[in-house]
């Protein structure tokens, strides 16, 4: 019984460290930093209309706090939502980079602002962002360096 436990234990370790924001040194699944740049805090105050985002370009350092501010000045509900970014690798590593859920908004309605606030992921690159609403045709980006 005491090694299953520790069996237990120990594999909780192992998956809290694979949900680690930290990269872990020699880690095959966790990539470089092109500019030696890890963290800071960044706000975003976000306006989104019928017609789109503004600005339509975020950008921020990986493993950054980010706090955003979406307000809709549009006629209808919109929301705000960072799509994943694939990273085919042939390592067994993840397939994708995502940023949390918590970085998401749900659609508000016209006049209203909704803030949230999110830790950027590791894997650099351009991340595309949607109103996440049917029928909103328009985009932005958040780029990852």
């Amino acid at each position: 019984m005491f090694r299953s436990i520790h069996a237990l234990a120990l594999a909780a370790n192992v998956a809290l460290a694979a949900c680690s924001s930290s990269p872990e040194p020699g880690d095959p699944c966790q990539p470089d930093d092109a500019d030696g740049i890890l963290g800071d805090t960044d706000y975003f105050a976000v306006t989104v209309t019928d017609d789109g985002f503004t600005p339509k370009i975020l950008s921020s350092q990986n493993l950054t706090d980010v706090t955003l501010k979406l307000e809709n000045q549009g006629t209808t509900a919109h929301g705000f939502a960072i799509a994943c970014l694939p990273t085919p690798n042939d390592k067994g590593c993840p397939v994708e980079s995502c940023f949390p859920a918590r970085s998401t908004i749900a659609p508000i309605g016209p006049g209203e602002t909704a803030t949230t606030e999110f830790e950027v992921p590791l894997v650099e690159g351009i991340h595309r962002i949607t109103s996440g609403v049917d029928g909103d045709a328009f985009e932005a980006q958040f780029i990852v360096q």
